[in-house]
């Protein structure tokens, strides 16, 4: 299981497009992680963590989870995703690819000097008029992958699972 932690605004809002990408077995395990991230959650147990920050974004008492911890998980993670501060990711087996040529045509952009690889709309353009299309066209369509690419070094992401034609993502899909 993946999932898109999303940074939020100092308002609770989930920024699109960024957050921090955690990878565990299952709903549990993911919590686990969760639960980690500050030395102000890392020792309470995971009901009492999932209470906690689903009080904080629903307002007041939440609705019950369910009693068995790792479907109580896979509720918490869900409930996160329609709130929009999770995004549930495919493995990476399962990714959207980048083009065959795509390593190919970055480094012929970068080595012509044209352009800072981080200005997206003009290696997107530099990569049309360099011979690679089909490229430039992935670009235009993949401005968070090609930004997670340059700056981290990561492969694609993909779809959300919950995607746009499923309004209710969940942590069982």
């Amino acid at each position: 299981m993946k999932i898109l932690i999303r940074s939020t605004t100092l308002d609770g809002e989930p920024i699109p497009g960024s957050g921090e990408t955690l990878q565990a077995a299952d709903c549990l395990e993911v919590i686990e992680l969760m639960r980690g991230q500050t030395p102000f959650t890392a020792s309470r147990a995971p009901r009492e963590y999932m209470t906690e920050v689903l009080s904080g974004i629903e307002g007041g008492p939440p609705q019950p989870l369910p009693e068995e911890v790792a479907a109580a998980a896979a509720e918490f993670l869900t409930r996160l995703a329609r709130h929009g501060l999770i995004e549930f990711l495919p493995d990476d087996k399962a990714s959207d690819p980048w083009p065959e040529r795509f390593l190919e045509a970055l480094e012929t952009v970068r080595l012509s000097g044209r352009t800072n690889m981080l200005d997206h709309p003009e290696v997107t353009r530099l990569t049309a008029d360099m011979g690679y299309p089909e490229v430039a066209e992935w670009l235009a369509d993949h401005r968070r992958e090609y930004a997670a690419f340059v700056i981290e070094g990561t492969r694609p992401l993909g779809k959300n699972f919950g995607g746009k034609e499923d309004p209710a993502p969940c942590a069982d899909k």
